[in-house]
């Protein structure tokens, strides 16, 4: 099975602070036939304004992982973690038995995120938090696995999961093996990809349940995240 979500799909929340698309049912945007897509619970595309700030959260029994596309964001949560994340810095906070969270920026101009919330494999375990700055620029064409189990240079998550970034110039391609009992999801962040045969352009997903290799291929340069997940949820 391989669904494709057009970018105008996507759900709109734009205030005065940020412009957010959620990719599935979160917050006040209730949708039950879109709720997640496996462990994956979570998948907001935000951009914060210049001189903004998030509203403060607390998240319990969530792996909270957010990659910054542009931009700043001045991080603040109860780890006692106070740090400053860049473009190309990925941040693991595992919520576990409770974390509370804020995000600000405090630049003059806008900083663009992707967040998502995994569901981890044990819950009510110490929160913890940690981050890695990834350079995708020097490379290119090669899948880049951020977070996960068992992949040196990830940040280690709590939970069966692998989220990965890439940036494939125009004709390169991938062939990864997956299965029935894996979901893998792609956000198309810039470009166009052929995945299976379908089309992705800018600001499309695709979500794949299925035996057969995924083979994805870049129509453009194209700029993307892939996440592979389970599916017990």
């Amino acid at each position: 099975m391989i669904k494709i979500v057009k970018s105008n799909e996507r759900h709109l929340v734009d205030t005065e602070s940020s412009q957010s698309y959620w990719l599935f049912s979160y917050a006040d945007y209730l949708d039950m036939k879109n709720t997640h897509f496996g462990d994956l619970k979570v998948f907001n595309d935000d951009t914060l304004l210049a001189g903004k700030a998030f509203k403060p959260e607390s998240v319990e029994n969530k792996e909270i992982i957010t990659i910054i596309l542009e931009g700043e964001l001045t991080h603040e949560d109860s780890t006692g973690t106070k740090e400053v994340l860049k473009a190309g810095d990925v941040q693991v906070m595992s919520a576990g038995e409770g974390i509370s969270f804020s995000g600000m920026n405090l630049t003059d101009g806008d900083t663009r995120l992707c967040r998502m919330w995994i569901n981890p494999l044990r819950e009510n375990m110490a929160p913890t938090s940690n981050k890695k700055s990834f350079d995708v620029m020097s490379q290119k064409n090669e899948l880049i696995h951020v977070a996960g189990q068992g992949y040196s240079g990830a940040l280690k998550i709590r939970a069966n999961v692998t989220i990965s970034i890439a940036k494939l110039e125009k004709g390169h391609m991938f062939d990864l093996l997956t299965d029935i009992a894996r979901y893998v999801f792609i956000y198309v962040i810039e470009g166009e990809l052929d995945v299976c045969g379908e089309k992705l352009e800018t600001y499309d997903q695709a979500r794949i349940n299925q035996n057969e290799p995924l083979i994805i291929k870049a129509e453009s340069d194209a700029f993307f995240i892939l996440v592979d997940a389970t599916g017990k949820y």
